[in-house]
This record gives C-alpha cells, structure tokens and sequence, in this order.
C-alpha cells in the first residue's frame, strides 16, 4: 500500500464525514475532527502477501510522511478546541502524541 493523501474528517454522532462518505468511529467521542490516511495498492501488494503473517501488513513511514501526519494532526487538534471554544482534553499535549504508533 502506499500512503496517497491525509485528509481532515470532520466527526459528529459517531461519524467521520470526509468528501461524501460517512465512516463510523472506532470509539465514541465528542464532535471534534479527525485525520485519515488515504492508501492504495502498489506493486508490492499484487506481487507479495502479507508481509508479516495472515492479515498482518506493515508499512515504514519516511520522515516526510510523519511530518504531514504531524501537521495534520496538530491542525485537527486546533479545529476541534475552535469547535468546543477552546475546551478539548484539558489543554495539555494530545493524549496520544508520544505514542508513534498512534501516529499511523
């Protein structure tokens, strides 16, 4: 797969709405917006399976990627405390900024 966009996804009532398409939310939450990672097939995908066992892919992110990931949250985190008048987790860092792995 390879990493095509990174979209900003507004939420409400459980939803992510993002160019036309209603998504449902992995848990409940307050209105806010949110940041998806758009892939497509590559090469790779139609010459090998799974890199790491049934139903296991994996994917190294260059710095570039991670960057606009970054950006992209830290102007999803903006657009949700405009949302809520400045009220979001406490006004304290994102719950998951220290975690790479909920970077992805």
């Amino acid at each position: 797969m390879i990493l095509s966009d990174i979209l900003i996804a507004k939420r409400a009532e459980g939803y992510f709405y993002v160019e036309g398409y209603k998504i449902q939310a992995d848990r409940i939450s307050s209105a806010g917006y949110g940041v998806l990672c758009i892939f497509e097939p590559s090469k790779l995908d139609k010459d090998f399976s799974c890199v790491l066992g049934p139903g296991r892919f994996a994917w190294f992110p260059t710095a570039k990627a991670l960057e606009i990931i970054t950006a992209k949250l830290d102007l999803s985190d903006h657009l949700t405390l405009d949302l809520h008048n400045g009220k979001g987790w406490d006004s304290g860092p994102r719950p998951f900024s220290n975690k790479l792995a909920d970077l992805i």
